[in-house]
Parts: structure tokens; C-alpha cells; sequence
């Protein structure tokens, strides 16, 4: 048996499918939608329908069944909040020929894919008086069975399955629905079907496990930290493919979404549902793409921006490129200064770097480059801007979970999100991380967080410089603080305070840590502006 694969064009959601639906090639992908009121499961289904429809070769049919929402308001919903999700396509809605169904057209020249948009109406829900045609699985059956004799059908959604059989009992019911999803996959022809949840125990209506579908998506609500109910999604089952376990987060962006401000709630990639990994799927991504090969480490030291810290250093060793390297800073010392530098000394070498902070937004960012000369004639163009290739990003208090921050983080790193030169970063400075669960409340396991976090960006070719904060005195042993973390998860680990020195306390650094290469092991002195 030889397999096909559908992808969706949703970001985020072929990734955790491993590159799509996988589906036999011989048949089609039979796709079930389940969850709670409001979880996004009639937008998630359109989106999938609307992707594919706009992507399709001419003359292809797309059928969409909705029982509780018109055309005209499905119309007006995808065109007005979701702009048909930016593909570009000129879409015309043809004129109405019968009540309850809406024909649109990717364009106006004959042979066009086709998308039909029609109300469903079973009996059930029909007063005695009313007028117009009972629309039922039957009736669906049937009306698929003429659309073939005209144009071939690519795909058939049924939103809210389970109203269309509200007169069947529960056998009855059970048939009908196998017998769609055979006759949908005996042609050829993609099914989602999109049902309410219900309890395991409710005998009113199969649960979608008994429909043998190919891929189960199951959408819910997750209580989180503050009383924020975040968006989840998660693969129940998908028969035919490997695919990333787990609970994922998504979001739903509308058609006036800001591209790139910041990494957070409102900074999404285009309108539409955006899935976002949890940050272990995303570390197993990233390892099975590379195949498991680890990129290297350099074998020649980089400049770390600064000559004294570079001095620390002995017998040509020192940080090398794609090595981590972290700052603890104690309160005073001027951390945000010397992660700058860092990145300076990457422009200088022609490189594209990313500056992220947590705190200092990109004004006080630009105020540091403009007051010191060692930054401003690389960090700054003539007009006072940042040069092209000096990405500052600054992350406000979000509710965003931990899937969709190192998400956002690793594709500024690839050189997505927004304006400015293309091409993917070679340094970043990140200042800092202590206690990223004040500003993101969602981030629970900031340790592993950030573990992962360094293993993605090395794929990725990235040579990283973090800071984080710790108490005075850190460096005359106080009890309360444990350097261990720190000296598992990076290569290099660096130590700034302030020393005991004649005339006052002087600013100090310290190596305490560095793989494969020889340092200084005393405290060492430090000027901040030695060029």
C-alpha cells in the first residue's frame, strides 16, 4: 500500500502531523472534528475546506453542509474576518439559483474550482409550515452523486453531523454515518465531518471513535494559570501516520492582525487558526528533521564583544560559534550593555542578530546604542534607526503558553515575522530570563523551557547569549544560591559583580564554567567602555 499525504496549509497543524494527513492513495482522508461549544471546530473545518478549494486545479468541487449557519454569514464570515486567509484569490459568489445554497467561484472564468455552501434542514428541525427542501444525510448523499456527474469532488464537509440525525435511533444513526464515510472514500473524496461532544456514556449519537475515521482532532478549552482558559488542540488518533502527542495550543487571528510588534497573543503570521506545538513536540520536530545529526560546534573562538572578557580566555580557546553562553548578573552590573556588545561584534563580522528583552523596550534599547560609540557605529544606521540587521524585539506581559513563545522565538531566529532584510539571525542576545512566569503566567516549566529552547536554536545554527539575574553577594557564597542549573544547561557560564577593591567596589567577572576550553578560574576585573 502506497500512501498520499492532504497537507492544510494551517500553520502549526501539519507540523504536529508530521507534514499533513497521510491517507492511502487509492481512497481519501476521512478527517473528525470534536469538541465543546466555541472551541473553534466549525472555523478550524472551513479553514481546512477554504484552503483547499483555494489551492485546487480548475473544475474541482468543494461541498460544505452547515446546519446551523447560512451561506450568506459563512460568506461574509471568511471574507470579511479572515480575507480567505490571504491566498490572493479573487473570489465571486454566483448568482442565487435556490433557496439555502450559495455557489463561489475562485474566479470568474469558466472551468473555476467551486466551492458550494449549502444549509442543511432536517426534518426534525422543520415546522409543519415551513418551506423548502429537507436537507439529510440522505439528501447529501444523493446530491454528491449529481455534483459527480458534473465536476469531480475534492473534498465534503458535514458541520454539526449529529443535528442531521436527530430522528434516527442510535443503530440508525451509527449506519448512516459509516455508510457516508464509505461512499466518500469509495470516490475518492476528502470527509471532515464536525461533531459536538458529548459524554462517553451518551447513547443519542456515536462517538466519533466509532466512525473509523483516519484523523481524530479533538478541540477544547484548558483552565490555566490566572483563571485564563487557553485554546487547546490535540491528535486523538491518526491511523495512517506518525504524528506529535500531546496537548497543543492554538489561537484564532482575524483579518486585521498586526504581523510583527511583538512576540505575543496579537503577533501571528496572517488570519486564521494557528497551531502551536507544545514546546516537547516542537524539540522532537526539530531532532527528526535534522535527522538526529547535531550540528557541530565551531572549533575557533568568536569574539564575545568585549576584550576583557575575551582575555579571560588562554591559549587561543574560548566560546565558539553555536556554543550557549550565560551572564549572571548581580543588581548594578551592566548585563544589558555587555549582550549587546555581543551582538555587535557579530555585525561587525557582517552577521544578522536578534536582540530580545524583557526589560528594556526598544526606545531604552536604541537610547544605550546612541549614548555608547562601541555600539552606535554598528548598531544604528545614519538616521539613528536600527541597522537592517539588528532585530530588537521586546516582550510585553502576555498570556501566551509555552508552545507558542519558543514557536514565535525560533522563527524571528529564521527571519520570519515582519519587515527588515530577509534571512535568518546568527546571534542572539536574549536579556533576560529570570522568572519568565511573571511575565508569561503560562510558562510553568521554565527550567526545561529553556533547556529546549537552547537544543532548537543549535539546529538552527543560532550561537545564543542569555542573561539572568542573581542575588548580591552570589559570589561570596550565599546559601540560597545554586549555580548548578546553569552549569548543566550551557557551555559557557559567566559571573559579573562587584568585587572589593581599593577605593571602592569595582566591577568583576569570573568564568565559571567552559567546555573544551582554558580561562582564568580568579575574578577578573572589567571596564565596561575598553574597546
Amino acid at each position: 500500500m502506497t500512501f498520499a499525504t492532504l497537507k492544510t496549509g494551517i500553520d502549526g497543524l501539519d507540523g504536529i502531523l508530521g507534514g499533513g494527513i497521510r491517507y492511502p492513495d487509492d481512497a481519501a482522508a476521512f478527517v473528525c472534528i470534536a469538541g465543546g461549544p466555541g472551541t473553534g471546530k466549525t472555523l478550524l473545518a472551513l479553514e481546512m475546506i477554504v484552503r483547499a478549494w483555494l489551492d485546487a486545479e480548475p473544475g474541482s468541487t468543494f461541498l460544505y453542509y452547515s446546519v446551523e449557519h447560512s451561506p450568506e454569514s459563512i460568506h461574509k464570515k471568511v471574507a470579511s474576518d479572515f480575507d480567505w486567509f490571504r491566498s490572493g484569490s479573487a473570489v465571486v459568489a454566483m448568482p442565487r439559483e435556490v433557496p439555502g445554497k450559495l455557489e463561489l467561484r475562485a474566479s470568474p472564468a469558466a472551468g473555476a474550482s467551486r466551492l458550494v455552501l449549502t444549509q442543511a434542514r432536517p426534518a426534525s428541525m422543520q415546522q409543519k409550515s415551513a418551506r423548502g427542501t429537507t436537507v439529510d444525510i440522505e439528501w447529501i448523499l444523493a446530491e454528491i452523486e449529481n455534483q459527480r456527474l458534473a465536476n469531480p469532488v475534492r473534498m465534503v464537509v458535514i458541520d454539526n453531523v449529529g443535528l442531521l440525525l436527530t430522528d434516527l435511533e442510535y443503530f440508525e444513526k451509527r449506519a448512516a454515518l459509516l455508510e457516508t464515510r464509505r461512499r466518500l472514500l469509495e470516490h475518492g473524496i476528502h470527509g471532515v465531518f464536525v461533531m459536538e461532544e458529548a459524554h462517553p456514556r451518551d447513547l443519542r449519537l456515536p462517538s466519533a471513535e466509532e466512525f473509523s475515521t483516519d484523523l481524530m482532532l479533538h478541540l477544547s478549552f484548558h483552565e490555566e494559570a490566572a483563571d485564563f482558559k487557553a485554546r487547546a488542540i490535540e491528535i486523538s488518533k491518526a491511523r495512517h501516520q506518525y504524528y506529535y502527542r500531546g496537548i497543543h495550543h492554538f489561537s484564532i487571528a482575524g483579518r486585521g492582525i498586526t504581523r510583527d510588534v511583538y512576540l505575543g497573543a496579537r503577533n501571528e503570521r496572517g488570519p486564521g487558526i494557528h497551531i502551536y506545538p507544545s514546546v516537547a513536540a516542537q524539540l522532537s520536530m526539530a531532532r527528526d528533521q535534522a535527522q538526529f545529526t547535531v550540528p557541530p560546534r565551531g572549533d575557533a573562538p568568536i569574539d564575545l564583544g568585549h576584550p576583557d572578557l575575551n582575555l579571560a580566555f588562554l591559549n587561543d580557546t574560548g566560546p565558539s560559534l553555536r556554543s550557549s553562553t550565560m551572564l549572571l548578573a548581580e543588581p548594578g552590573t551592566r548585563a544589558t550593555f555587555l549582550a549587546l556588545r555581543f551582538l555587535a561584534a557579530g555585525l561587525r563580522r557582517g552577521e544578522r542578530v536578534l536582540f530580545v528583552s524583557t526589560r528594556e523596550d526598544r526606545d531604552a534599547i536604541r537610547r544605550i546604542c546612541q549614548r555608547e560609540p562601541v555600539l552606535r557605529s554598528v548598531c544604528l544606521d545614519a538616521n539613528g534607526k536600527f541597522a537592517p540587521d539588528f532585530r530588537v524585539v521586546y516582550l510585553h506581559p502576555e498570556f501566551i503558553a509555552p508552545g507558542k513563545f519558543t514557536w514565535d522565538l525560533v522563527r524571528l531566529c529564521q527571519g520570519g515575522h515582519g519587515g527588515g532584510a530577509a534571512g535568518p539571525v546568527t546571534r542572539m542576545a536574549f536579556d533576560n530570563i529570570y522568572r519568565l512566569q511573571d511575565r508569561f503566567p503560562l510558562i510553568s516549566e521554565q527550567r526545561f523551557l529553556i533547556a529546549a529552547m537552547l537544543d532548537m536554536l543549535r539546529y538552527e545554527g543560532i550561537t545564543p547569549f542569555l542573561v539572568d539575574m542573581i542575588p548580591p553577594g552570589a559570589s561570596r557564597g550565599r546559601a540560597d544560591f545554586d549555580p548548578s542549573p546553569y552549569l548543566v544547561g550551557f557551555d559557557n557560564v559567566l559571573h559579573v559583580h562587584f568585587g572589593p577593591d581599593e577605593g571602592g567596589a569595582r566591577p568583576h567577572f569570573r568564568v565559571l564554567k567552559s567546555v573544551g576550553n582554558d580561562y582564568r578560574q580568579d575574578p577578573l576585573p572589567i571596564e565596561w567602555r575598553r574597546s
